[in-house]
């Protein structure tokens, strides 16, 4: 490894993190569709529910997808990282050789 430092297990960990919040938010928002709000009162109040019900499965779902695509770019970022890091560092070793040698 190269003198540059970049917490790649801590990137990868906040995209796990990330990855299993929005399988928690995509499982509430189900739960929450499955409510039956029918015994809450007059169908105003039902159809009230059933809307915010709705609103927020949408914005689960939508927050779900924007977690797992973090995820995703936060991994290719710890990767390429590591990748650009290991290629620097042989190429600073393979200058420093040259160097004594000559």
């Amino acid at each position: 490894m190269s003198f540059l430092r970049f917490y790649g297990d801590e990137v990868k960990e906040m995209a796990r993190t990330l990855e299993s919040s929005g399988g928690h938010m995509k499982s509430a928002s189900k739960e929450m569709q499955r409510a039956d709000a029918s015994q809450l009162g007059h169908d105003e109040l039902h159809s009230a529910c059933n809307d915010f019900s709705d609103s927020w499965h949408y914005g689960f779902g939508q927050l779900s997808k924007i977690t797992k695509g973090i995820s995703k770019f936060a991994n290719k970022a710890s990767e390429e990282f590591h990748k650009l890091d290991v290629k620097l560092y042989e190429d600073l070793k393979k200058k420093s050789q040259e160097h004594r040698k000559n």
